[in-house]
């Protein structure tokens, strides 16, 4: 099964930014996902994961 991912362009401010990944920082407290069904992630995709992925990207962001 193949699985497509859709990319969005959105710009956000800097504080936008920043007020994303705080939010990130206090959503990894649902990261209890080995006790989750596969079916109820987001994508399939554990929380921990997810919120790696968006902290990453928003971390190149500043870096540039």
């Amino acid at each position: 099964m193949t699985t497509k991912v859709k990319t969005f362009l959105i710009e956000f401010t800097e504080a936008e930014l920043e007020t994303i990944g705080s939010a990130m920082d206090d959503y990894m407290c649902y990261a209890d996902d080995e006790f989750a069904n596969q079916d109820d992630l987001i994508g399939g995709i554990p929380v921990a994961d997810r919120v790696d992925s968006i902290n990453d990207k928003i971390n190149k962001v500043f870096q540039s």
